[in-house]
């Protein structure tokens, strides 16, 4: 369900999906809703804004406006607030449903260029306690319930993000036909209007689904629903990236409590983002190519791939002192 409400940014987001950007149309509908929460609250038509409206917003934003943790916007933030805004206006004044562009004066904040995603990530340690967390809650929980069945879905979904390194939204649009158990693969037809490929998937996180698939799934369809797709929820055949979220939260909070040596771990905000930054982190760690990994993560840059694995300068000196002839 939509979070934005008036028809010109209804109108925008449905552009979207229909061109095959479903999962930008969803990260936009936050954005916008911000937007159009604002504009409510000023009394203005997001149909008949001006220029000095969206400027009061701009100033709202970096003034006013504040995290659900009560600090202030990140200047990324604000920059990505306004240049979803300006898309959608540069939108409606293209396709006639707008005389001008208010949008087209505003001028976006400089922020420092980074070059590494700034993204925090776990670590190997971290990131084999959650899954262990993971697998404990399954284990204590009372088999043939609910709850046992969406311990073992969550088990699976950390299992099969770690293990892919697979978006929010390519995770929750996977379909069981995608997965082939016996090869060890996970077919992914398209990914941010991409054709996508077959990909390896390690046995580890494949045992962790089978299981789910071997009763799990279908009590939370109970036993009727049909659904295709692969993660799902009690009351809707198809998990959201909210519901990720949540699932996250409350499995990080859980390994906090249970692994009290993590001492890092607490401070950290970890997203779903996290998730994909951590495989890309751990893979590169290990041994594989930034060429492997562009594939892995089906990024269609090698620069975005390498915003991924930062190298570090302690890299750097054990690669110059075996190679260098004066090393």
């Amino acid at each position: 369900m939509s979070l934005v409400h008036h028809r010109v940014f209804a109108a925008y987001l449905d552009s979207l999906r229909a061109n095959g950007k479903r999962s930008t149309a969803t990260t936009y509908d936050s954005y916008l809703a911000r937007c159009e929460g604002w504009m409510i609250a000023e009394h203005v038509d997001p149909g008949a804004v001006t220029a000095d409206d969206l400027r009061r917003y701009q100033r709202w934003l970096g003034e006013q406006c504040r995290r659900r943790d009560g600090q202030p916007l990140a200047a990324s933030t604000i920059v990505t607030c306004l240049i979803v805004v300006k898309s959608a206006y540069a939108w409606l004044r293209a396709t006639g449903r707008l005389l001008v562009d208010p949008s087209a004066s505003l001028v976006l904040p400089k922020t420092p260029q980074r070059l590494t995603v700034a993204k925090e990530h776990l670590t190997q340690q971290e990131a084999c306690a959650l899954i262990d967390t993971a697998a404990m809650m399954v284990a204590e929980a009372t088999p043939s319930t609910t709850g046992a069945a969406l311990a073992a879905r969550n088990l699976a979904l950390i299992a099969v993000a770690l293990a892919t390194g697979r978006r929010c939204h390519g995770l929750v649009s996977l379909r069981v036909d995608d997965l082939d158990l016996e090869r060890a693969e996970l077919r992914v037809s398209i990914e941010k209007s991409r054709t996508g490929r077959v990909l390896p998937i390690a046995t580890w996180a494949l045992e962790a689904v089978r299981r789910y698939l071997d009763g799990p799934r279908n009590r939370l369809l109970n036993d009727s629903a049909a659904s295709p797709w692969l993660f799902v929820s009690q009351r809707v055949g198809q998990l959201c990236p909210r519901g990720v979220a949540f699932v996250l939260d409350g499995l990080v909070a859980e390994t906090v409590q249970r692994h009290p040596y993590l001492t890092d771990l607490p401070a950290k905000r970890i997203s779903t983002h996290s998730l994909r930054v951590t495989f890309a982190k751990l893979m590169h760690d290990h041994g594989c190519s930034i060429r492997s990994l562009n594939e892995l993560m089906l990024h269609s840059s090698l620069d975005t791939t390498a915003a991924y694995t930062p190298v570090s300068v302690d890299d750097l000196r054990r690669a110059l002192l075996p190679c260098h002839p004066r090393a």
